[in-house]
C-alpha cells in the first residue's frame, strides 16, 4: 500500500530524505495528495519523526524543495516534469 499525505511540508521533508513521490493525486479538488511508494524503507517512521518534531534535514534543501512543490501544485503538475 502506498503512503499518502496532503501535508506539503511533510512531503518536502520526505523528498529531502530521498523519497520520491510516484504521483500527486489531484482527483479530489481542491485537495491533493502526494503519493509515495511504500517500498521506500521506513517512510512511515520518517513521517512519524517529522510529526513528532524530531525530523532533521538540511534547511536550505528543504526550503528549495518546499518552494518547488508549491510551484508544482499551483500548476497541477507532477514531480520530475521540469
Amino acid at each position: 500500500m502506498d503512503f499518502r499525505t496532503s501535508d506539503t511540508p511533510l512531503a518536502a521533508y520526505l523528498i529531502t530524505l530521498g523519497n520520491i513521490p510516484t504521483e500527486i493525486d489531484y482527483s479530489s479538488p481542491p485537495r491533493y495528495e502526494f503519493v509515495f511508494s511504500n517500498s521506500s524503507e521506513g517512510i512511515e517512521q520518517q513521517a512519524s519523526l517529522y510529526t513528532a518534531g524530531l525530523g532533521r534535514v538540511e534547511p536550505i534543501t528543504f526550503n528549495r524543495i518546499l518552494r518547488k512543490l508549491s510551484r508544482i501544485i499551483h500548476n497541477q503538475g507532477q514531480w520530475g516534469e521540469d
